[in-house]
């Protein structure tokens, strides 16, 4: 229950010293929640994109080495 109670603390601060305006409770734990989501969101499509790339990037890499033993 602390670490919520600094969670939150820490929450109210940022957003005052970046808007100049305050928070309650609620408000503070609805902004943490939206940045965990958005920050689980952002590594998920990482992991996709990077998945998706990589037999990509096998295939290419494989194309290119075949090109140049042809070319020889």
């Amino acid at each position: 229950m602390e670490l919520w109670r600094r969670a939150l603390a820490e929450v109210k601060t940022k957003f005052y010293e970046e808007s100049e305006t305050g928070l309650d409770n609620s408000q503070a734990l609805d902004a943490l929640l939206s940045s965990l989501r958005t920050a689980e969101t952002e590594e998920r499509r990482k992991e996709e994109r990077h998945a998706y790339l990589s037999p990509l990037r096998k295939r290419l890499i494989l194309g290119t080495l075949l090109d140049r033993q042809s070319g020889d």
